[in-house]
């Protein structure tokens, strides 16, 4: 288990299937965690009693991370709780409510809240955690995104458009802030297990032939999990991972290769 014992990570989006892997995850390799959700506060609840469990220091708050302020006042809280922040990881991101539609199908009233979610609420919380690192001269960033940011996506055209923005912004982040010892990285996802992927498989014939062609088309034959993506963000708030910034690494099973 990668040791991350002491340290303080900040993690938004923390109520959504790869957010709690990611929270249970850092928990045990020996976090304390100050847990962000914006609507659906139980399943980020039991990550915080999971977490609680293990003698972890947690905290939960509902949070627009789309709002610069409530974004700042959330970091600020935190801060003054715990004293520090070791790493900001997030997984904050949103759907079309349409899910998989072509481009030209899909209701324009809806792209602004998937840009703001997808890319600006990086990009605000950000601002007070480098801010604090810079002090420090130490931490670790690392935000979800999605090997469709890297090679697009049929269907997810708008959403992806804010994975890439999230890859540009952390790339150009990372070469500021490096000689601060701070690191700034992007996760990849592919395929992988959760809510989304179910409302595929349970949409009938199709759907089902789908997630069977992702599978056919994965070179490690199955689809990922939230712990997959959780091993990779753990390892880069490690000190291991002090040499890596400005990447973002696919977590695919090969799908991706880039």
């Amino acid at each position: 288990m990668i040791d991350l014992a002491g340290r303080v990570a900040v993690i938004p989006g923390a109520s959504g299937g790869i957010g709690r892997g990611v929270a249970r995850m850092f928990a045990e390799c020996g976090c304390d965690l100050a847990l962000g959700c914006h609507s659906r506060e139980a399943p980020a609840r039991e990550v915080l009693e999971y977490a609680r469990g293990l003698g972890r220091r947690a905290r939960l708050d509902r949070v627009d991370t789309t709002d610069p302020g409530g974004a700042r006042r959330w970091i600020e809280a935190v801060l003054a709780e715990y004293g520090r922040i070791d790493v900001l990881a997030s997984c904050t991101g949103a759907h079309l409510p349409e899910g998989f539609s072509l481009f030209i199908k899909q209701d324009p009233n809806t792209w602004r809240a998937v840009i703001e979610a997808q890319l600006l609420s990086f990009i605000y919380l950000c601002r007070p955690v480098v801010e604090h690192m810079l002090e420090r001269k130490a931490g670790r960033i690392m935000a979800l995104g999605s090997d469709g940011g890297k090679v697009g996506e049929s269907g997810l055209a708008v959403p992806n458009a804010g994975n890439a923005g999230v890859i540009g912004f952390a790339k150009s982040l990372a070469r500021e802030v490096g000689r601060y010892g701070i690191t700034v990285n992007v996760v990849c996802p592919g395929p992988t297990e959760g809510p989304t992927l179910d409302a595929v498989r349970n949409d009938g014939d199709v759907g089902a032939r789908i997630v069977e062609e992702m599978v056919r088309r994965v070179p490690m034959k199955r689809i990922g999990t939230p712990r997959d993506v959780a091993g990779t963000m753990a390892f880069l708030a490690s000190e291991d991972a002090g040499f890596i910034t400005g990447q973002a690494i696919s977590v695919s099973g090969g799908l991706v290769m880039s």
